[in-house]
């Protein structure tokens, strides 16, 4: 079983979903905001866009692979995104538990 923890650290630490429950909702936040400048708030509009679509880097039907790569992409985006957004404003949206990056 120790093995496990050191090949997926993060992932089957529940404060890492957590966290990404929580960029998940900052996020949906920021792109509400109108502080947010408009080129930014593409980012995640265009990744969405990308997961709905049909076209994938990965295709879908090799088993864990293709799903591994949409959503690492999602993670990289939202961290992208947050870490672009204005400082200011992702400080008034930000949980106050967690602390910031």
């Amino acid at each position: 079983m120790s093995f496990i923890y050191k090949l997926l650290p993060s992932v089957i630490n529940p404060h890492y979903w957590k966290k990404t429950g929580d960029d998940l909702l900052l996020s949906w936040r920021l792109l509400g905001d109108g502080r947010v400048p408009l080129l930014l708030k593409v980012i995640p509009v265009l990744v969405v866009i990308y997961l709905l679509s049909p076209i994938d880097l990965i295709p879908g039907f090799l088993p864990v692979i293709g799903q591994l790569d949409d959503f690492g992409l999602l993670l990289v985006a939202l961290a992208a995104f947050i870490r672009l957004a204005p400082d200011h404003v992702v400080n008034e949206y930000r949980p106050a538990a967690l602390p910031v990056e």
